[in-house]
């Protein structure tokens, strides 16, 4: 995927906490789950981090794409 540079902004920033906040099919949940997998990848344990969504939907799409990334990665199976 050829990524904006606020959206390369929003998956590389490091060290803080980011908002991301856009309008529908901007790309906003594909940000996000390059930025968790990005995260996992550097040794950060899923479950030391926060995603808020909006809506119980948009959190299940979240989760989803998370697996789905993670099981592209055998190293990083032990996450799912």
């Amino acid at each position: 995927m050829k990524w904006t540079s606020e959206q390369l902004t929003a998956i590389n920033e490091d060290k803080k906490s980011i908002i991301v906040s856009a309008g529908a099919g901007s790309g906003k949940t594909a940000v996000l789950t390059e930025r968790v997998i990005r995260k996992i990848k550097d040794g950060v344990n899923i479950n030391e981090l926060l995603i808020l969504t909006f809506t119980n939907k948009a959190a299940n799409e979240m989760r989803e794409r998370i697996r789905k990334k993670l099981t592209e990665y055998p190293e990083l199976k032990d996450q799912l």
